[in-house]
Formats: C-alpha cells, structure tokens, sequence
C-alpha cells in the first residue's frame, strides 16, 4: 500500500505562512500570553488562589484550533497545558517521574472525555491538581528544615528522588540506588544530604508515608495491604511511622480525610 510522502519543509512553511496571512485577514487573536504565564508561574509557586484569580480573568482572544474536530481540539489544547503545568510543577519542586507519571494519568483520563464542557473543566481540575501538588512539596521541604539555595541544584539528587518514587513499593536502599546510579554511597549520601538537609532514608520515609496518605484519601485499600504495598515488614511498622510524620494513626486519617467505604470492619490503630 502506498503512503502519501509527508510534506517538504517547504511545504510545511508555505501551509504555516498562509494561515498565518488569513488570521491576520480575519482578525483573530490568541489568549494573552501574559495569562498564560500567570497560570504556569501560580502552578510553579504551589499558589491556589492566584491560580483561581488567573483562571477567572476574561479576555479578548481566542483558543487556538489545534484539529478539525472541535472536541479534538479542545483536548490537544489540554494535552499542552497539562504538559506545561507538568514542567511548571517540576520548577516548583515536584519530582520528576512525579510530574511525568501525573501527566500520563491526566492526559488518558482526557482522552476518556466525551464533551467539550467536561474538556474544559477537566483542564482546570488538572491545573489545581498540579498547584496542590507542588503546595504539598512545598510544605513538606519547609517542614524537613530545607532552606533555598542560590547554588545549582545536583541532577544526581534529582534522580535519587526519580528512583525513590518509581521504588516506592519496595524495601529502598541506599547501597541499591547508588549501584543503579553507578555511584559510591558514601559519596551519594553526602551529596543528598547537603543538598536536601535530610538522609536518603529519611527522605524514603517521608515520600512512602506522603503515599500512604493518598492511598487512605482515594482508596479502599485496607490498612494492612497498603503497608505491605509500600514495602513496611509490619502493618505496625507503618501505623508507627505514620503517626510519627502525621499526628494520627492510619485509621484516624482515613476516617478524618478518606473515603468513608475504605477499611470498612478494620481494627488498626
């Protein structure tokens, strides 16, 4: 079967200077660009309510036509502001594999969405999403005793913390992650903790209870199997690290903050 060649770069310039031309002819103009940057730089300082203020503004411009189907449209639109706010959650201090991984989970979720209303409302969700997520981060550094630095921060940090969270559901340790990195440990743990101010281990600890925390919100999962999954050799091993970082025990979280159906007819403390 023959396939039509794809278009010469000439081609693709000619196309590109011709729609050009006729939106000019038409008059049309995009959303202000300084909007934009509003939102991506309110996802980056893990700001909600400059994010709602950014959302809310009216303007002139219109959405650019990204397909001929305007439902598809309206979701490769989305697909590059989740995109955005992925890297703009990154700049703000979420990891990663984090970011990435929440990005693949937004962008399937989308393309489930039959409707423009829901299209357009899900981008936002996506947004405050991402916003809450770097607020989280945020939080959590503040409250390890992190202090920003003027220095550059080391990318072999960055891929401590990518390996941590792709590994959460194993018994992390430090000697693995520095034979996956090709690294000494005693170097890798040196490094890691004069950057972050905290162990690689403490680091662990805090990212599989953060964890356990959205499994006890969003799940049904029972107490017991989410310690197991997280990679604690007991149910209580977990309950007493929890309470430690968070104030309450597992059970009491989920009764405060988690779906009500989950743990149904548990005894855990």
């Amino acid at each position: 079967m023959d396939r039509k060649p794809h278009a010469s770069s000439k081609q693709i310039q000619k196309r590109v200077m011709e729609e050009i031309f006729q939106r000019q002819e038409n008059g049309g103009i995009h959303n202000p660009y300084e909007q934009e940057l509003r939102e991506l730089y309110s996802i980056e300082q893990g700001d909600e309510e400059t994010l709602a203020k950014s959302i809310s503004e009216t303007f002139e411009g219109d959405f650019g036509v990204l397909a001929k189907n305007p439902l598809r449209s309206h979701k490769n639109l989305v697909i590059g502001n989740i995109t955005m706010a992925s890297r703009a959650a990154i700049r703000g201090g979420l990891s990663v594999e984090e970011a990435f991984t929440v990005a693949d989970s937004l962008i399937q979720q989308l393309e489930e969405i039959d409707n423009i209303p829901e299209v357009s409302a899900f981008k936002k969700e996506a947004q405050y999403l991402y916003v809450r997520l770097v607020a989280a981060a945020r939080e959590a550094a503040k409250k390890a005793g992190q202090r920003e630095k003027a220095s550059a921060k080391n990318p072999l940090v960055a891929r401590v913390k990518d390996y941590i969270f792709t590994h959460l559901h194993d018994s992390i340790q430090v000697a693995q992650i520095a034979r996956s990195l090709e690294v000494n440990p005693d170097y890798l743990s040196h490094l890691f903790h004069a950057q972050e101010e905290m162990t690689i281990s403490q680091y662990i600890r805090r990212e599989k209870i953060k964890r356990g925390e959205n499994l006890l919100k969003y799940s049904d999962y029972r107490i017991q199997d989410i310690a197991f999954y997280l990679g604690f050799c007991t149910q209580s091993h977990f309950a007493k690290s929890f309470r430690q970082m968070v104030g309450m025990s597992p059970k009491e979280y989920r009764k405060t903050y988690g779906n009500p159906r989950g743990g149904c007819g548990e005894n855990e403390n």
